[in-house]
C-alpha cells in the first residue's frame, strides 16, 4: 500500500523553546521526506519563533498571522495553505516517535477509518497524557488515561469519540466536508466538537496507540490567566452539545447542562441569602421600616465576584448572545446527519461524570440527571466522580 502525501500543521504561540526537540523528531520520521510538508501558523508570536524557523527550519512553510487566531483559526489557516492529501495536526510542545506519522496515516490510507489520533505520553514517557477520549453529557471532554503510569492499559486500538487536536490525522476531503474546526471556539474543545460532528456526519474516528507522541502537557495554557481558560472551557462545551445533539436529546440535555453549570458557578460565590428569603423560618413580620432597610442594603451593597464565577457568567452570556450563529451551524449539521445519537452515545463512556467531587455538588448533579430522565437516553445511572477509576480499558 502506497502512503499518501501529508501536511503536518503546527500552530505556534511563543513556542520557540519547544522547536529544537520537535523538529529533531520530525526530521527522524520513517516517512518519505518527499511526501511531507510542514506548515507552521504563527499566531503573532513576540518571541524569536519566526527567526528560529527561518534559520533552522527553512523547509517549513510559515504563515504569519497578524493576530492570535487561536488554535482553531490557526489550524484552519494552515489547512488552507496545505497541499497534502492527509492533514496532520501536532502541538508544538511535543516530540514524536520515529514511526508516529506512519502509524497515524496507515489506517487512513487503507480506508479503515477517516480520522486517527495517537497515544500521547508525558514528556519523560512514564505516564499517559491521552489514551483515547471520553465526554460527559454536558460536553466536558476527558483525555482517557491522564497521568496513569500503567501504559499497557492503553495499547488497544479502538473507536473513540474525538481525536486529540495535538496529535491527529484526517483525510483532507473529510476535514473539508465536515467544515473544519469551529473558529468561534478559538481554543479548547474544538477537537471534541469536531469529533462529535464527524460521527454525526457518518465518519469514523479511531484511536491508534502505535502512534506515540510525547507532550509537555499544558505548556501553553499555564501561561494564560485561569479565568480566561475557564471562560472557554465552560462556553465551548455548551456550544458543542447545542450544535451536535439531535433535537429529542438536546431538549433534555441542554436545560440539565445549564443547571449543572449554574451550580458550578455558585460554588465560587458566597451566596448569603440573608434578607432574600420571604419564606424563611424566621421570616416573621418585622414591620415596614425593617423591609425598607433590607431594600436599601440590597441596593447599595457592593458584591465582589470571584474571577472564575465571572468567567462562568460571561461564558453563559456568550452562549446566549451567539445563539443565532450557532443555530445556523446546528441546522447545517443536523440537515446532513447520517448517524443517530443512539449509535454515538456509547462513545461518551462517562456521560454522568460529575466534574466536581464534593458531595453537595454530586448530590445536585444526580438530581438533575434523574430529574430530566437522562438515564433513559444514555442507558446508565452511574455517577462518576473519578473518570480515571471509572473507565476500564
Amino acid at each position: 500500500m502506497s502512503l499518501p502525501s501529508v501536511s503536518i500543521i503546527l500552530v505556534n504561540l511563543n513556542g520557540s523553546h519547544h522547536f529544537e526537540a520537535l523538529f529533531e523528531s520530525l526530521r527522524a520520521l520513517d516517512y518519505s521526506r518527499e511526501l511531507i510538508e510542514i506548515v507552521v501558523v504563527d499566531n503573532a508570536s513576540v518571541d524569536d519563533s519566526v527567526n528560529w524557523l527561518a534559520l533552522k527550519a527553512p523547509d517549513a512553510r510559515v504563515i504569519r498571522a497578524n493576530r492570535n487566531l487561536g488554535f482553531a483559526g490557526g489550524v484552519n489557516a494552515g489547512v488552507k495553505a496545505a497541499q497534502g492529501d492527509v492533514l496532520v495536526f501536532l502541538n508544538t510542545d511535543m516530540r514524536v516517535a520515529r514511526n508516529w506519522l506512519r502509524q497515524l496515516v496507515t489506517p487512513i490510507a487503507g480506508r479503515e477509518t477517516d480520522c486517527t489520533t495517537g497515544l500521547n505520553l508525558s514528556w519523560n514517557g512514564r505516564a499517559v497524557n491521552f489514551g483515547g477520549s471520553a465526554m460527559n453529557f454536558h460536553g466536558i471532554g476527558w483525555q482517557v488515561g491522564m497521568d496513569d503510569p500503567d501504559l499497557e492499559r492503553y495499547r488497544r486500538r479502538c473507536d473513540t469519540l474525538f481525536g486529540c487536536g495535538g496529535s491527529m490525522a484526517i483525510r483532507r476531503d473529510v476535514y473539508d466536508d465536515a467544515g473544519g474546526f469551529d473558529e468561534d471556539f478559538f481554543a479548547y474543545y474544538e477537537d471534541v466538537d469536531f469529533g462529535f460532528r464527524l460521527w454525526v456526519l457518518g465518519y469514523r474516528v479511531t484511536y491508534v496507540p502505535e502512534a506515540i507522541a510525547y507532550h509537555h502537557h499544558m505548556a501553553t495554557s499555564r501561561r494564560i490567566a485561569t479565568q480566561k481558560v475557564r471562560l472557554l472551557q465552560v462556553r465551548n462545551p455548551l456550544w458543542l452539545i447545542y450544535k451536535n445533539y439531535e433535537q429529542a436529546v438536546l431538549d433534555r440535555v441542554l436545560p440539565a447542562a445549564l443547571l449543572v453549570h449554574q451550580r458550578r458557578t455558585a460554588s465560587f460565590l458566597p451566596l448569603d441569602d440573608d434578607g432574600y428569603r420571604i419564606d424563611a423560618q424566621d421570616g416573621r413580620a418585622r414591620g415596614t421600616l425593617h423591609e425598607w432597610r433590607l431594600k436599601l442594603r440590597a441596593g447599595t451593597r457592593s458584591i465582589g465576584i470571584a474571577p472564575l464565577a465571572k468567567a462562568d457568567m460571561l461564558a453563559i452570556d456568550d452562549f446566549s448572545t451567539k445563539l443565532g450563529a450557532m443555530s445556523d451551524k446546528r441546522r447545517s449539521i443536523q440537515s446532513r446527519r447520517k448517524r443517530p445519537d443512539a449509535e454515538i452515545l456509547g462513545l461518551f463512556r462517562i456521560p454522568f461524570w460529575a466534574v466536581q467531587s464534593d458531595p453537595a455538588f454530586v448530590h445536585i448533579f444526580n438530581a438533575v440527571v434523574e430529574g430530566f430522565g437522562l438515564p433513559e437516553i444514555f442507558g446508565t445511572r452511574e455517577i462518576v466522580v473519578d473518570p480515571r477509576v471509572a473507565i476500564d480499558r
